[in-house]
This record gives C-alpha cells, sequence and structure tokens, in this order.
C-alpha cells in the first residue's frame, strides 16, 4: 500500500469514526430526553459503548505520542497516562453513582 493509499484510508476511518461517535452521542441525548419525558426505562448502553470508544482513542492517542517521544533526550512529557487512568475512573465513578442514585431516587 503506498503513501495516497493510507492518506486515503485515514482520512475515510476518521470520518467513519467522527460518524460512530456522532451518532452514539444522539443516541444517547435521545434516549436521556425520552427517559425524563415518559419517565420509562433508561438504556444505559449507548452511553456505556461511547465512554468506551472515547476512552479507548485517548489512550491510543497518549500511547502513540509517548512512543513517538520515548528516545528523545531533549524532550520529557510528565506521564499523563496515569492522570487520564485516574481521571477515568473518577468519571467512571461518578456516573456509576448518579445512574445509582437517580435508579433509586425515582
Amino acid at each position: 500500500m503506498d503513501e495516497m493509499e493510507k492518506s486515503i484510508r485515514t482520512r475515510s476511518e476518521a470520518l467513519g469514526y467522527k460518524f460512530a461517535v456522532l451518532l452514539l452521542a444522539t443516541w444517547t441525548l435521545v434516549n436521556l430526553v425520552l427517559y425524563l419525558a415518559t419517565g420509562g426505562a433508561r438504556d444505559m448502553l449507548p452511553t456505556l459503548v461511547l465512554i468506551a470508544v472515547l476512552l479507548a482513542q485517548g489512550f491510543s492517542e497518549e500511547s502513540m505520542k509517548r512512543r513517538m517521544v520515548e528516545g528523545d533526550d531533549e524532550y520529557h512529557e510528565p506521564n499523563r497516562t496515569v492522570r487520564i487512568v485516574v481521571g477515568a475512573l473518577g468519571v467512571a465513578l461518578v456516573t456509576f453513582f448518579a445512574g445509582f442514585f437517580a435508579l433509586y431516587a425515582a
């Protein structure tokens, strides 16, 4: 595969990723509006998939950045991967407890 084919594939994959994230975000918002309007059961699947996709993208980007500057003596970046993992766990805990509270308070 030459450079032009790689570029085309990368752009098409980026567009597909953006479309999938937009679709999941829309599904999550519609589901939330329907839950608030009707008070029915809330489907957490699109929200969980959206969070997983965004976390996977963030982790892979950080990993690629770290590998690119790994042997460089001039550039030293703080360990942001640990911060991201701790932040992701914090967001997951807050989301879990907010969902738990919303489920049993209603």
